[in-house]
């Protein structure tokens, strides 16, 4: 289905093969390049602005075929609604954070509608996939307080890149937050920033905005009033407009709707809501090293003072799901930790692959990190913690728990943790570093300890990490254009797993580079395109780069 852009259009729906709009004219690629694909907000004559989901066929590589966001400014008469969209476009184009939605320099445009002098303002911007978290409350209900921690952390070091550059949001709340499925947050809706001057318009979302920012007179402290009220809005599962407030101070009586938190917290975000701007957090660096002076403060309210009080806690607890339970290991002795609870890091990580496995990064990364105090050693934990900040885009983490996977795999004797670390640190090798020679090292000794591994785990299981590491020696040998190597090893890995869609992408990319049957190569680049599997970043550009080849033979 295309659909006009055109917001006079009568009927906006078309057919995908029409060029032009069958009621109004109207073509239906924009600039050359985009197809509007379906509105992602219900068009209302009243609001100024329309959100679309487009396909960008432009020339680009990480473009081609790609779904983006459109966002369409439909009124050009109003001078200060003009002036906004083209800042946010600006802001936009020049940051660059994984929190903040990317917006490349041609990201911005305007096109005339129709048979009509009226200009319709443009800015393509990337699709951030996940829930805002106004629609994830309704789905998972009120957070917990190891989330508000992680998620506050978070948030901070957004508004820490906006304000160390001069720039306010003035519109923080729940639905302007996108939850994505790696667990990293991202601000969105950035229509409302404020740019140097930042007290000149009063704006900003009611129960959310400070009440300086709704008379004109916003300051960087304005961002953290939204901060509280959104983070009120998460733990209580209601907006902060339904809670009563106090007559002499004007704060919002919220606390006993969440009993789940330390009142160490609680108070905190009183403080971010204080309606005193002079009596809130200065800047963002200390709500940040505030932030992780709680986390350590929480977790040590719940330290026991006896060991037999610890004994009954920890079980208590453990029934309860583990809930508040902080750094007691101190407080067990060796022998309770060896003899009487061998396998808590064990079930602790068990629980954090639970939540991993259901998109929960914030919780099971609590699990990961909680086993590592029962055993330091606990290999398994450091291999998913590697996953969690790899996800979260944050790669020098990444490798640093890789490694220690690796290192405690070693001494634990656990080669299938050890074998998956090699396979996802080498990965990163290869394609963050370009150290092929390195990684074809580490990689072959992975393949080394393998026998063993089968012998132990008969089956699929370890049919699919032996077809990764063929694959990932096979990138890294394709990188020191070994071309026979390389395309020994990726067939290899698409024999064990025909369905390891990255090894079909990259025996298509050395297929071109030598001398081999067109029906051949025909084929390795439709099962990369067709195979569906959880992608990597690098097998996106792959895909995209078959399917530019494919549009340029047409």
């Amino acid at each position: 289905m295309n659909y006009c852009i055109n917001p006079q259009c009568n009927n906006r729906q078309n057919p995908e093969e029409l060029d032009f709009c069958q009621a109004c004219g109207n073509t239906l690629l924009i600039e050359n390049r985009y197809r509007i694909v379906r509105p992602l907000r219900q068009p209302q004559p009243s609001h100024p602005t329309e959100i679309f989901e487009v396909e960008d066929w432009g020339t680009g590589l990480e473009d081609w075929g790609s779904l983006k966001v459109l966002k369409v400014l439909k009124y050009d008469n109003n001078p200060d609604l003009v002036r906004l969209f083209k800042q946010e476009a600006r802001v936009l184009m020049w940051l660059r954070h994984p929190g903040i939605p990317r917006v490349e320099p041609d990201g911005y445009f305007t096109v005339s509608a129709h048979k009509s002098s009226k200009q319709l303002h443009c800015l393509v911007m990337e699709k951030i996939e996940g829930k805002n978290l106004e629609e994830w409350l309704v789905n998972h209900g009120k957070i917990y307080q190891y989330e508000a921690l992680d998620w506050l952390q978070q948030i901070t070091e957004i508004l820490d890149m906006l304000h160390s550059q001069n720039l306010l949001h003035r519109d923080l709340k729940p639905s302007n937050l996108i939850l994505r499925p790696n667990g990293q947050l991202t601000v969105i809706d950035f229509g409302t920033i404020g740019v140097g001057d930042w007290g000149t318009t009063k704006i900003g979302s009611l129960g959310y905005a400070a009440p300086e920012q709704m008379t004109g007179e916003a300051v960087l402290q304005s961002d953290f009033f939204a901060l509280g009220r959104t983070f009120v809005h998460l733990l209580t599962g209601q907006s902060p407009m339904n809670f009563p407030t106090e007559r002499k101070t004007g704060k919002i009586l919220w606390r006993n709707y969440a009993p789940q938190i330390s009142p160490l917290l609680g108070d905190f975000i009183d403080e971010l809501m204080n309606p005193v701007p002079q009596r809130r957090p200065k800047h963002t660096r200390f709500i940040l090293k505030k932030s992780q002076e709680l986390s350590q403060k929480i977790a040590e309210q719940t330290r026991a003072p006896t060991q037999i009080q610890v004994y009954f806690q920890f079980f208590l607890l453990m029934l309860m799901g583990f809930m508040g339970l902080g750094f007691i290991l101190p407080k067990i002795p060796l022998l309770i930790q060896n003899y009487i609870f061998p396998t808590i890091d064990k079930n602790l990580t068990n629980i954090g692959f639970e939540q991993y496995q259901n998109s929960n990064l914030g919780r099971a990364k609590f699990y990961y990190q909680f086993a590592l105090k029962f055993n330091h050693e606990n290999a398994a934990s450091y291999l998913q913690l590697g996953l969690i900040c790899e996800s979260r885009q944050d790669f020098g983490c990444a490798k640093t728990e890789y490694q220690q996977a690796i290192d405690s795999a070693v001494s634990r004797n656990n080669h299938y943790v050890k074998v998956a670390a090699i396979n996802n640190l080498s990965r990163l090798q290869i394609w963050l570093d370009g150290n092929s020679k390195i990684a074809i090292k580490n990689l072959t000794l992975g393949l080394q300890l393998m026998s063993e591994l089968q012998q132990k785990y008969p089956g699929n299981l370890t049919q699919g990490i032996e077809s990764n590491l063929h694959k990932n020696l096979g990138w890294a040998y394709f990188q020191k254009l070994n071309y026979s190597q390389a395309q020994s090893h990726l067939k290899t890995a698409i024999q064990l797993n025909p369905e390891n869609a990255p090894a079909q992408c990259l025996l298509a990319q050395v297929f071109e580079e030598v001398p081999t049957n067109r029906d051949k190569l025909k084929k390795a680049r439709q099962n990369c395109i067709e195979i569906e599997s959880t992608q990597n970043p690098e097998t996106n550009t792959w895909k995209n780069l078959v399917r530019q080849r494919l549009q340029s033979r047409e």
